[in-house]
């Protein structure tokens, strides 16, 4: 071992460009790679406030076609939204809120304005997202029928807000509206894209903010469901309701077209396309294949031509070996054992670059001048270890294979002509 490790320092001394664009392409090969899933796990993973992210699912739109000749879609209004996902068997909660935020300008007892991101939610959205509640309390359902206006606040915007004054009980202007706060929450991630806002205020269902029309408005219906409920369950019952709503559409020569609603979090993660398509969850998942083929295929190619490159280079050092009895297997495995040693090396530091790029990478998780540690991400939750493993182990496959093709026509040279090979 301690002759092959040599042979192999002495190879990246005297080939250095060939060595190292070996390791340097595998090292960056598997990084890339843990990151394109750490990208996508943050998206799915639970964390808070989203830790039902596996028991989670969103209702969304309401598309509604009249005759095929004009189509409308759009977030639903509140009756909407009720009658389409209320009261559903195995659903623990039902909440309707607004899953979009309005950049406001907000001043507490500071006198300037700060901005601030504020959604309208109900009182049921905390019994679904886990909110980290700091001071004070949460809506009640009371408050948000009589649209009171009271509201929320994140740690960032008490601070900046009311400084070192407390601001539960106290009025904060939002968007030119007093309200009152009720409560302090722990700053979460924006990466929680449908729990996370700087400021909660109640969902009114009568607000004329939140309407578009009968059916249309700024509804969105998160439902946590029972342990060991199935989603398709879930989703039957609201295909059912849909059916209902069609009949009473169809005087209107109207119907409801259905899009898959409600959704898991793969395919909230992966982002909601349009109001009118149903969402393609199988395309994504194959894009995500293709990136991995690239990222794993495109460098062992190179690694092919480059040891092509690197056997031309040492066709008179195969030859004397051959002429002193070396066998053309040990040749063979020498050759691929080099290589794999290299890639265990590259492989080693592109795992140890993702996770420092995990732990240390601030615009993984949003930015970092509003948001502290304690809103990121559990790492375990971001560094999926079957991946990566399968990632490394096929990383390795084909860099043996790559490896083999020029080894073995290295190992069939004539010794003669090898040795005489200028």
């Amino acid at each position: 071992m301690k002759t092959k490790l040599l042979q192999i320092l002495y190879d990246v001394r005297h080939q250095p460009v060939i060595a190292w664009v070996t390791f340097i392409a595998t090292a960056l090969s598997i990084f890339l790679i843990m990151v394109v899933v750490m990208m996508q796990r943050v998206s799915v993973v639970p964390f808070a406030p989203e830790s039902c992210r596996d028991r989670l699912l969103l209702g969304a739109y309401i598309h509604v076609s009249d005759d095929g000749h004009n189509d409308s879609s759009a977030p639903m209004s509140y009756e909407i939204a009720r009658k389409l996902y209320e009261g559903l068997d195995g659903v623990e909660h039902t909440s309707f809120f607004i899953r979009d935020w309005d950049p406001v300008d907000v001043k507490g007892t500071k006198n300037e304005y700060i901005t601030a991101k504020s959604r309208f939610v109900d009182a049921e959205f905390f019994n679904i997202f886990d909110h980290k509640l700091l001071q004070g309390r949460f809506f009640t359902p009371e408050e948000v029928k009589a649209g009171i206006p009271v509201a929320i606040i994140s740690e960032r915007i008490a601070r900046e807000a009311f400084g070192d004054d407390n601001p539960v009980g106290a009025t904060i202007i939002i968007a030119q509206k007093d309200y009152r706060v009720c409560g302090v929450v722990a700053d979460s991630s924006p990466l929680a894209s449908t729990a996370f806002a700087d400021i909660f205020r109640v969902a009114w269902p009568e607000n004329p903010e939140l309407y578009y029309g009968d059916m249309f408005g700024r509804f969105y219906a998160g439902l946590l469901v029972a342990d060991g409920v199935d989603f398709e369950s879930v989703r039957e019952q609201v295909r059912r309701r849909y059916d209902e709503l069609d009949s009473e559409l169809a005087p209107e020569g109207k119907k409801t077209v259905y899009h898959g609603s409600p959704f898991d979090q793969e395919v909230i993660g992966a982002g909601l396309s349009g109001s009118n398509v149903t969402p393609d969850v199988g395309s994504a998942r194959r894009m995500r294949y293709i990136i991995y083929a690239i990222l794993l295929i495109v460098p062992a190619i190179n690694l092919s031509s480059m040891l092509h490159s690197r056997m031309r280079r040492r066709v008179s050092e195969i030859g004397v070996r051959r002429a002193y009895g070396c066998t053309r297997s040990r040749i063979v495995f020498d050759i691929i054992s080099e290589n794999f040693i290299v890639t265990l090396a590259g492989g080693f530091i592109g795992v140890a670059a993702g996770v420092i790029f995990a732990y240390s990478y601030s615009g993984l998780y949003g930015s970092v001048a509003t948001l502290g540690p304690e809103a990121r991400p559990e790492i375990g939750a971001l560094l999926n270890w079957t991946t990566i493993g399968i990632a490394v182990g096929l990383c390795f496959i084909l860099n043996i294979i790559s490896a083999s093709v020029p080894a073995i026509q290295a190992a069939r040279v004539n010794p003669v002509e090898a040795i005489n090979k200028k």
